[in-house]
């Protein structure tokens, strides 16, 4: 936020630089490309300006979970690894889609009944959960997945997203070779 706070003033500057407003008209706007042109030394602060803005814009999707998904892995890791059904049911959004043909899992029920098939068949997820830690979608920062290795060196992935304010379980992909989505 400081860094575009000061790339505005920098911005404000460079306007009475050039002895224009903001809002500036298309005369103006000309006679400053042109003495953008004649001088160098503008352009590198200009560039040095909108970089400064890009970088910023990027720190904010970076690769690190941020708080709120941090508190939901904790809860979601423990209750897996205390096979607590109830709490992962809570933590989970419904329908929890399954790939490769699999049928979905509809409600809170059906997840109890098929909590082996989840997260102990083609790998151990509570192994897996301890280890290690979810990743950012690359496409989405609303978006994680952690992929759990199996014995034929294929992947188990499982996918979390955030629907409203919450974070939820949301796709349980079967193995796979490519451990991403």
């Amino acid at each position: 936020m400081t860094r575009i706070r000061a790339s505005v003033r920098a911005s404000r500057a460079l306007a009475l630089f050039f002895e224009t407003d903001t809002t500036m008209k298309a005369s103006s706007a000309k006679r400053s490309l042109c003495l953008l042109r004649d001088f160098p030394v503008l352009q590198l602060l200009l560039c040095l300006l909108v970089s400064g803005a890009a970088v910023e814009m990027a720190g904010r999707n970076s690769a690190q979970p941020n708080d709120e998904f941090r508190a939901f892995w904790a809860r979601f890791k423990t209750a897996v690894i205390a096979k607590d059904k109830k709490t992962v049911a809570a933590l989970s959004r419904f329908p929890l889609t399954m790939s490769n043909g699999a049928a979905n899992i509809a409600d809170r029920a059906e997840l109890a009944r098929r909590f082996g098939d989840l997260f102990e068949r083609d790998t151990n997820a509570a192994q897996c959960f301890a280890s290690k830690e979810p990743t950012i979608d690359t496409e989405s920062s609303n978006r994680y997945s952690i992929a759990c290795p199996n014995k034929d060196d294929n992947f188990v992935v499982y996918e979390f997203e955030r629907s409203g304010t919450d974070w939820k379980f949301v796709h349980r992909e079967f193995p796979t070779k490519c451990g991403c989505r």
